[in-house]
């Protein structure tokens, strides 16, 4: 919430670290570009699609703050917004809709699903073709770890590499987490012939079906029921392709979300709150466009043959997001900026203890419900970004 006009802010201008959590996005991606720098003795910069919204003024917003900081030096041309449509919302008693006026429904986002029929339509492939891309990393701007070490090198290295379709970046799942799991999927299609692909389970019952939530063991980075992180690799081609589609396949994994209340101002201009539903479709689940097919049942392994692929890390490495708002009654840090900051200082300890740097370790994050931090230790992304690289860095400063 800005301070001085109480206005709701978008996720994307929300201050973290003295920096708008877009401004931080930045600051990675520049970093990696400055790793291209170094490597090649060649500039690099990446265009930037962004997808916005009308909510909270949002897109407004953002175009506000890349004016006021000059596109972050990259250039007007280097960017391209684009602005999600809203979805009409239903009463989830009785299914009528919900209207703020005579004639207008109540409007809500549709979910991240429309990227990909949206950028089709708004020429960002494009867009993004005539920028020399032949891929692009996704990730949302309220996950503060994406950039760290080599996750999304690794993501899009494999992708590139191997000329794959979709690819996802996972870790260890939190039990009792509302997120979604990645999943191999095998199915006997309509002609007899098996389908296989990775893909994703947005909304899990796991509790209401009796299903246990197995976690990682023995150190590995690997569980039966990795995260969903909506950190993605896409080949460009292949989901221009799905999102230019005149069919339901163009908005992937369409659902009915009944979960959330709805508060609105209803036709007579009282404040009104309701269990809403609104049709939602989710990004991730364009990986269901991508599944191989074979004549034969397969056997264990075929994973590395798909068209879709998935890579693991560290949890701390992968994810946490700055979401919410730590409330006095709160009894988790989980999604919000205290919480996500715990992880960067987690990481910081670790990075450095393997440079041979006594560093306190950081407790479980009940430790510092109500309590300040062990230590603040803030990198700049240019280091590296990837640890090896700090390392060299380190010791070499050390033995000067």
């Amino acid at each position: 919430m800005d301070s001085d006009t109480g206005e709701s802010l978008p996720a994307a201008l929300l201050p973290y670290c003295g920096r708008s959590l877009l401004e931080g996005l930045m600051r990675d991606l520049q970093a990696r570009e400055f790793l291209h720098f170094k490597i090649f003795g060649k500039q690099c910069i990446t265009p930037v699609a962004v997808m916005t919204s009308s909510v909270k003024n949002n897109h407004e917003h953002i175009v506000a703050i890349c004016e006021r900081l000059e596109w972050f030096g990259r250039g007007r041309e280097n960017f391209r917004l684009f602005e999600q449509p809203l979805v009409p919302v239903v009463n989830a008693e009785d299914g009528k809709w919900l209207i703020s006026e005579s004639l207008l429904p109540v409007g809500k986002p549709g979910g991240h699903g429309a990227i990909w029929k949206l950028a089709c339509d708004r020429g960002v492939f494009e867009w993004l073709y005539r920028h020399g891309r032949k891929g692009a990393t996704v990730r949302q701007v309220s996950n503060v770890v994406a950039a760290t070490d080599l996750t999304l090198m690794a993501l899009a290295g494999i992708g590139l590499r191997h000329n794959k379709k979709l690819g996802f970046a996972s870790c260890e799942r939190r039990p009792g987490a509302t997120e979604g799991v990645n999943v191999l999927i095998e199915k006997q299609n309509l002609d007899g012939l098996w389908e296989y692909g990775i893909t994703c389970i947005e909304y899990t019952e796991f509790e209401k079906y009796g299903i246990s939530e197995p976690t990682a063991t023995n150190g590995s980075l690997q569980a039966s029921y990795p995260a969903n992180t909506n950190i993605l690799y896409v080949d460009l081609q292949a989901a221009q392709e799905v999102g230019s589609r005149k069919n339901a396949s163009c908005l992937p994994g369409i659902v009915l979300n009944l979960k959330k209340a709805v508060s609105y101002v209803d036709h007579l201009g009282f404040e009104c709150s309701a269990a809403g539903g609104r049709l939602e479709c989710t990004m991730q689940n364009i990986a269901d466009n991508f599944m191989n097919t074979y004549s034969y049942r397969c056997s264990k392994g075929i994973e590395s043959e798909l068209d879709t692929f998935i890579v693991y890390n560290e949890r701390k490495k992968v994810t946490s997001s700055a979401k919410r708002k730590l409330k006095s009654e709160d009894r988790s840090l989980h999604q919000t900026p205290e919480g996500s900051l715990l992880d960067i200082m987690r990481n910081a300890h670790d990075l450095l203890s393997s440079c041979s740097i006594e560093v306190p370790e950081v407790k479980d994050n009940n430790e510092y419900l109500h309590s300040g931090l062990p230590f603040i230790i803030f990198l700049h992304p240019a280091l590296g970004p990837f640890w090896d690289i700090v390392k060299q860095k380190v010791h070499r400063w050390l033995h000067l």
